[in-house]
């Protein structure tokens, strides 16, 4: 059975509350992460970490618990699961105080939560998907996980409408990123991805990838790509926690690698699920 933890406790689902004056229901005043696992085994779980300790510290909330804890409170939640296949989700908030006020109070302690839901992690490279260019209307501090995902919800929303997977956004034609996931582009067999800058969320995956492409010796460029770009690009692929490599076959209406999986999308996708046990097993080792 899944459980949720709220503020050091255990609770079930259906039990869990908190306040409705809490910050992050009031204010989106918050920030969250997530930890895939693999059979009771975090994924680059000090790199998850290190994003949340960074997202707290950009918006001034303390880190309420030490790394140890946090591996353990995760991995209770993902062993709560039949499988232990699970996708750790965290948020801290500022906390919650009455009455409402846009300035909160220096005692104020934060909020803490924490929950875990089944996945099936991929055992092959998914067929390639369509996703659909929009202008990204999100506000400018992107590189900071927060919980006010409200222009996110909506691109996706849009995207949905347009029977898309996912938006691929751009500002001014730059592209940045998806509503939930990053962009990476192969032409002439160097993999572009755009830089991790204040206008994207960069993915411990995407970071994960760059690793393996090196280690492939694959050409990489961490540089700002054009809309024009993106559709002349040989291959095109998005990545998360959740879906790990994700081929791309058509941008709008327009056909990527004849709408195929490319040959450097393929072998990075085997990449990841051939290190898939050896990282987790390493990390878990390290933390326990």
């Amino acid at each position: 059975m899944s459980h949720v933890f709220i503020n050091g406790q255990w609770y079930r689902p259906e039990e869990a509350v908190i306040s409705v004056f809490d910050r992050g229901f009031l204010f989106a005043d918050g920030v969250y992460e997530v930890v895939p696992f693999y059979a009771g085994h975090a994924l680059l779980f000090n790199d998850h970490l290190d994003r949340l300790d960074r997202s707290l510290g950009e918006v001034g909330i303390s880190n309420p618990y030490p790394r140890d804890q946090w591996l353990s409170i995760c991995q209770t939640l993902a062993e709560s699961l039949t499988d232990a296949n699970a996708v750790v989700y965290i948020q801290v908030t500022r906390g919650a105080e009455f009455p409402r006020q846009h300035l909160p109070s220096t005692e104020i302690e934060p909020t803490v939560m924490a929950t875990a839901s089944h996945w099936a992690p991929p055992t092959a490279t998914s067929e390639p998907v369509r996703v659909e260019l929009m202008e990204d209307i999100r506000w400018l501090r992107c590189d900071i996980k927060s919980v006010s995902l409200l222009g996110n919800i909506m691109l996706k929303r849009e995207a949905d409408k347009l029977g898309a997977f996912e938006p691929i956004l751009h500002r001014a034609g730059r592209i940045t990123e998806g509503a939930s996931c990053n962009y990476f582009i192969v032409k002439n067999n160097v993999l572009y991805t755009p830089p991790a800058d204040q206008l994207i969320l960069a993915g411990i995956t995407r970071d994960w990838i760059l690793t393996l492409a090196e280690e492939a010796a694959i050409e990489v460029q961490e540089d700002a790509f054009s809309i024009q770009e993106l559709m002349d690009a040989d291959e095109c692929f998005l990545s998360s926690s959740t879906r790990e490599i994700q081929p791309v076959g058509f941008i709008g209406d327009q056909p990527i690698n004849n709408g195929k999986t490319g040959p450097i999308t393929q072998q990075l996708a085997e990449l990841f699920r051939s290190n898939r046990p050896h990282v987790t097993h390493q990390i878990v080792k390290e933390h326990r």
